[in-house]
């Protein structure tokens, strides 16, 4: 058996800060069905100093995220268009919240081509195209 010791003997932790304070980079909402890419965009997001939240595998499951997250940016898979991603967009528009979106022409045929990159995409296309979005943010 193996014995841990009485909670007192471990710090107590700390809460944690909000995004872009104490070395944490601005909070991502990312958005990818397919999992391999979105551990590659994640990976990617890291390392251009953002934190990503994610993958979630759906526009679903990023609208009932979205509330509870309050994200600087949302990067969004789009590999058709549906109620739930529209109603994403939507609220995203309503929140302010830039996003960049990628997927199949069937799945992003309204939206606006600044913020869109068609499939296939590398993780560092979608980089580069939030990277305006975060210069742009920063200074307002």
């Amino acid at each position: 058996m193996l014995h841990l010791g009485s909670h007192s003997e471990f710090p107590a932790a700390e809460p944690s800060p909000p995004s872009g304070e104490a070395g944490i980079g601005p909070l991502v909402l990312l958005i990818e069905p397919d999992p391999i890419l979105g551990l590659d965009l994640a990976d990617a997001l890291a390392g251009a100093g953002l934190h990503a939240f994610g993958p979630v595998p759906n526009a679903a499951s990023g609208l009932t995220l979205l509330p509870h997250l309050a994200p600087d940016y949302v990067v969004l898979g789009l590999p058709r268009r549906d109620e739930a991603s529209a109603s994403l967009l939507e609220a995203l528009r309503q929140r302010g919240i830039p996003f960049v979106a990628h997927g199949t022409p069937e799945g992003t045929a309204e939206l606006p081509a600044d913020i869109l990159l068609r499939e296939p995409v590398l993780a560092q296309d979608v980089v580069e195209m939030l990277t305006p979005l975060l210069r742009l943010r920063s200074r307002s």
